[in-house]
């Protein structure tokens, strides 16, 4: 952000913005298929990773009022709902001894706590209405339409890739037959929760002292 507000001072032009538009295009696209191959439910959310900041740089080299608000707004969003998947996805490895998204089943019979607390987080984290990713991803796009049509079709691609490849993986290792027991003592998920609670405040009322801080962000960075 900092070459862009540079470069395209300096020169005149778009040209920085350009480029990240391009790369973060790239990005979505190339890890969104990356995402249906992946076996390990680590590498699999850390591809997830890589789409959505690949979203945020495509908003970023967009620039303008809307986009850069949506940008802010939807890295605040996926760290928050990331950082509580992998708190859960950490315990599930923990307790069946793998990261292998095969061996992983029946998380909501086994330990409630974390079965529920992954499919929360993934339902938010793939764009559910109300979550806060929902809104952040609905200004991108929705800008994009306006501004460059030609990129919109690979973004809704790109999403829908990841959605099916999340979606259908978390679902069999939430609700998937299993022979575990269920765990005597399921462990406090306090901060996973709280962070999804966030998430979805966010998706249905900004903080206007949050809204002003993006505002001023994004005219800052133009």
């Amino acid at each position: 952000m900092r070459s862009k507000v540079l470069v395209d001072g300096a020169l005149g032009s778009h040209l920085a913005g350009n480029l990240m538009m391009g790369f973060g295009l790239f990005s979505v696209v190339v890890a969104a298929f990356f995402l249906s191959r992946q076996k390990d439910v680590k590498r699999m959310f850390a591809y997830s990773s890589i789409e959505h900041m690949g979203l945020t740089t495509f908003a970023f080299g967009m620039g303008g009022a809307v986009a850069t608000f949506a940008a802010l707004l939807h890295m605040t969003v996926h760290s928050l709902t990331k950082s509580a998947i992998f708190f859960t996805v950490g315990h599930a490895a923990q307790k069946t001894g793998s990261q292998l998204i095969e061996n992983i089943r029946g998380l909501i019979d086994t330990n409630p706590t974390i079965g529920w607390g992954l499919m929360l987080g993934s339902l938010a984290i793939l764009g559910m209405p109300p979550f806060g990713v929902f809104a952040s991803e609905f200004l991108i796009i929705t800008t994009a339409m306006h501004e460059h049509p030609w990129a919109t079709p690979f973004l809704l691609v790109a999403l829908g890739v990841a959605f099916a490849a999340i979606f259908t993986r978390v679902q069999e290792m939430v609700f998937g037959e299993t022979t575990g027991k269920r765990l005597p003592h399921p462990p406090a998920l306090i901060p996973v929760f709280v962070h999804l609670a966030l998430v979805l405040l966010l998706g249905l009322y900004i903080p206007p002292y949050l809204a002003d801080w993006y505002r001023q962000a994004a005219r800052l960075i133009g």
